[in-house]
């Protein structure tokens, strides 16, 4: 992989993943004020709490979005590359359009 290829990569995966953690946070927030009655009923701890509901919330939720996050990731550093006149500078280097879709 080029550098190009790697410079595209770093850009997509830190924006996917600030996508995937902004998310986790709203969703575990809404989560937890719409069953606070229901833990505060069972009586368990914090740390139970986490343990024993959020562990399998969290993969449940990031497995069922994983292509929306992506989606948006794609879409969000694109138009930041396109704003900042990136994908202008790529194509006028020489490099073909289809090279520069290539890590997409």
């Amino acid at each position: 992989m080029g550098k190009l290829d790697w410079y595209i990569l770093k850009k997509f995966l830190v924006t996917f993943f600030f996508c995937m953690m902004l998310f986790l946070v709203v969703a575990v927030a809404v989560d937890s004020s719409e069953k606070t009655d229901d833990f505060v009923k069972s009586g368990l701890s914090s740390s139970q709490i986490i343990k024993q509901y959020y562990f399998g919330f969290v993969p449940h939720i990031w497995g069922l979005l994983f292509p929306l996050f992506v989606f948006i990731a794609v879409i969000f550093f694109t138009s930041k590359m396109a704003t900042r006149s990136e994908i202008i500078a790529i194509l006028a280097s020489g490099t073909s359009y289809n090279r520069m879709l290539r890590p997409y």
